[in-house]
Formats: C-alpha cells, sequence, structure tokens
C-alpha cells in the first residue's frame, strides 16, 4: 500500500502593484465582459484594428527550390546564408528529404518576386 502525504503550498507573497495591476485587469475585463452583454459594438468603447493576413506561400518542392536557387544565381552554400539555414537543409531541400517551412516559403516567394533585388546581394569578391 502506498501512502501519499500533500504539503500545503506556503501563499505567494505579492507586491503592492502586483495587487493594483490584477484588481485593474479584473476590473476591465468585468468591464468588457457587460459591453458584450449589452450588445454595445466593442468599436464603440475600445480600440479595434482588423488586418489582412497574406496569402498561403506557394509550395516549393525539391525542384521548385533548385529553380529558387538557380533564379538567385547562388550556390547551396550561399543560398542557406541568404535564407539562414545550413547548407544541409538546403540540401536536404532540394533532395525532396525535408519541405520548407512556411517562413522560407514565404521567403522563396519574395525571391521569385523580385530576383534582380536578391542578385544584387551577391557581390563578386575583387
Amino acid at each position: 500500500m502506498k501512502a501519499s502525504i500533500a504539503k500545503k503550498r506556503a501563499p505567494r507573497k505579492s507586491t503592492k502593484a502586483a495587487d493594483a495591476a490584477g484588481r485593474a485587469m479584473i476590473a476591465d475585463l468585468k468591464e468588457l465582459i457587460a459591453t458584450m452583454k449589452a450588445g454595445t459594438p466593442l468599436e464603440s468603447k475600445y480600440t479595434v484594428r482588423t488586418v489582412e493576413v497574406p496569402n498561403e506561400p506557394g509550395q516549393y518542392d525539391a525542384v521548385a527550390i533548385r529553380a529558387t536557387r538557380d533564379v538567385i544565381g547562388a550556390s547551396q552554400m550561399v543560398f542557406a546564408y541568404l535564407v539562414g539555414v545550413s547548407a544541409k537543409l538546403v540540401q536536404a531541400w532540394e533532395q525532396g528529404g525535408r519541405r520548407p517551412a512556411i517562413w522560407a516559403r514565404r521567403l522563396f516567394d519574395e525571391m521569385n518576386r523580385d530576383p534582380k533585388h536578391w542578385r544584387a546581394m551577391l557581390k563578386k569578391a575583387s
């Protein structure tokens, strides 16, 4: 037979500022709930911002990634540096072993939208 012993935790000490901030947040939330229950448009009492998010980025398979790198005119190592990943990851993408994350696909979209800009970043060594 196993026995459990539970210890009562000592109450946390709080500061007056933390207590005041907590009370203010609770009061604000209660006000928000009352506003919503009353059916008052939130825009009449609060700042409401609506934003449009970008479309889903393009799909990039091994061939498309290689084509993006070719359009930039970069080696795997240089391309990896531009994207902020390892050359091994670029190699894995191009061999179909890994799929790029959404942020990388958005970056590839930008590279394909304006390859001249990205090529300009690559300066020939003198």
